[in-house]
Parts: C-alpha cells; sequence; structure tokens
C-alpha cells in the first residue's frame, strides 16, 4: 500500500508585517544623516533709504569689490584680469588673496567704520564687500578656488586686526577674543546668481 506523501506545513506570516514595521522604525531611530550647513557669508546691509543721492550710490559702489568668473577661468577683479595661476599661493599669499587684503586694509579703496572691538577698545574697521559672480558653466573647482582665496584674504584681514588690537596674531588669542573677533569680522563675499554674459 503506496505511503501517504505529507503537507508541507504553511508558514505563518501574519506576524511578518508586524516585524518589518519594527525594523524601520529601529533603523529610522538609529540611523544618522548628514545635514548640508552651507557655507557661512554675510550679505551687504539693504540701503536704508531708497531715495539716496547719486553721490551716495556711488560712494557705496566704492565698498565693493567685484569679482567675475568666466567658463573659461578667467577671474576679472574690478578691472584686472587673472587666470587660474593667480589663486596659486606663493609664499603663502596668492594674488587674488592679496588684491583683496588691500582692498580691505587701504582706507582709500573701502571705507573704514568705528567698532567697538572690547569694552574699551575701538578700531576702524573696514566696511568692504566682495561680490563674487559666475557664469553657469564655470568649473566647481575653480569657483571653490576662488571661494578659499577670498576666504583667506578675510581670515588674513581678521589676523591683521588682531595684531593691531591686541598685539597679537589670531592664533594666539584666546577662545573668547576669537570668537569676538569671528563675530565683529565675518567674511563678507555677496554671492551674485550665476549668468551666462561671462563666458569669455
Amino acid at each position: 500500500m503506496a505511503k501517504m506523501k505529507k503537507k508541507a506545513g504553511e508558514i505563518n506570516s501574519s506576524s511578518m508585517a508586524d516585524i518589518a514595521f519594527l525594523l524601520l522604525i529601529f533603523f529610522l531611530v538609529t540611523t544618522t544623516m548628514d545635514v548640508d550647513m552651507g557655507m557661512r557669508r554675510t550679505l551687504p546691509p539693504l540701503a536704508e533709504d531708497e531715495e539716496q543721492q547719486p553721490e551716495d550710490i556711488k560712494l557705496k559702489e566704492r565698498n565693493v569689490l567685484i569679482v567675475n568668473v568666466s567658463k573659461s577661468g578667467k577671474i576679472m577683479v574690478g578691472d584686472q584680469i587673472y587666470d587660474r595661476g593667480d589663486l596659486v599661493r606663493n609664499g603663502g599669499e596668492s594674488k587674488l588673496s592679496k588684491e583683496t587684503f588691500n582692498f580691505l586694509v587701504d582706507p582709500d579703496r573701502s571705507e573704514k567704520k568705528k567698532t567697538l572691538i572690547e569694552s574699551n577698545i575701538e578700531y576702524d574697521l573696514s566696511v568692504g564687500v566682495v561680490s563674487l559672480k559666475a557664469d553657469n558653466e564655470t568649473t566647481f573647482d575653480v569657483y571653490m578656488q576662488v571661494q578659499d582665496e577670498l576666504t583667506h584674504a578675510f581670515n588674513q584681514y581678521r589676523s591683521y586686526v588682531s595684531e593691531k588690537v591686541y598685539g597679537k596674531t589670531f592664533d594666539e588669542l584666546d577662545a573668547d577674543q576669537q570668537n569676538n573677533l569671528r563675530t565683529k569680522l565675518p567674511p563678507k563675499i555677496s554671492e551674485a546668481e550665476p549668468n551666462d554674459q561671462t563666458n569669455k
């Protein structure tokens, strides 16, 4: 007499949905996600009076260093044309960072405003702003190199002010003094919307 084949028992899957849900919650709770903080930039203040005189507008323009980056990698700083070689730091400074630093230091190129650094210390800080504009097709590498050199110039200016105010370099200051100067002297770089006009 032939033996009857036993039917394989079915696996109870009614609790599988609950297990999957618990695993999902576990991974959501334990997984960390990177948050893109972006770059900190301080934009120039808006004009207080919309009906400013032409002389006032011209004075405000004097405090802006315009930097344009073309898709070919050429950099126009004011009326001077730089190339990628001018972004290389020779002797600790690049041509672009030197030009930006000189713009911030020179009272004939950017206005100085008396600012309270400490409770009993005042110093004339530059109100100069760098306006950075790039072509839509500018490579990311060139754009970031320009950003780095502009930020480096602001850091150098901060160290310059530190030596004038405290008699020490920025790195020699204590944490409170460093934070104070960072607050008073943020990198003032205004990033304009990219365009397709600087295409040389």
